[in-house]
């Protein structure tokens, strides 16, 4: 014991290391129990999105409804409950329509799915962004945003594609 000590300081000294080793422990064990439950989660690689059609649906001077056919392709080896998604589509290198679905379906795992989306088109944007196209039946695309899941801890997976689609 120190001179000058008493005791009960040398007491409080020794159980003050005992609280900070006891501490440094469950920091330790709660450090290593969230590194377990992230590799119990398994990662969920985005959908391939490809548009495979574009219909146009109607509108009026400023606004273009435009129907979107999809084919919708699960990597993952499990199903995944899609609850909607939110899209863009550049036409031509120039922003074209914007949409989102609250129609649920299920990707099958390492499966496939056809599906349409409606989106909104300005009509100004879209005649500049297919005025390059005249003449030719296929347009380069680029299509993304993002897949709301129905259930999960990640509830929404980005997804972004480009590829050339039928006029």
């Amino acid at each position: 014991m120190p001179v000058g000590a008493t005791r009960s300081s040398a007491g409080r000294r020794g159980l003050g290391r005992l609280v900070r080793v006891a501490l440094i422990g469950i920091g330790v064990a709660m450090g290593a129990g969230a590194a377990g439950c992230a590799t119990l989660v398994p990662r969920l690689e985005a959908p391939q999105l490809i548009v495979t059609g574009i219909a146009l649906g109607g509108g009026s001077m400023q606004q273009q409804r435009i129907r979107l056919t999809l084919h919708a392709t699960n990597p993952n080896p499990r199903n995944i409950a899609i609850r909607g998604i939110d899209c863009n589509l550049d036409l031509e290198g120039m922003s074209f329509a914007q949409g989102m679905t609250d129609a649920a379906f299920t990707l099958p795992a390492l499966g496939a799915v056809d599906f349409a989306v409606d989106v909104t088109a300005n009509l100004n944007t879209a005649l500049v962004a297919l005025a390059g196209s005249l003449g030719r039946s296929t347009v380069d695309y680029h299509f993304y945003g993002r897949v709301h899941l129905s259930n999960g801890v990640m509830r929404t997976i980005p997804f972004d594609g480009t590829g050339r689609v039928r006029l």
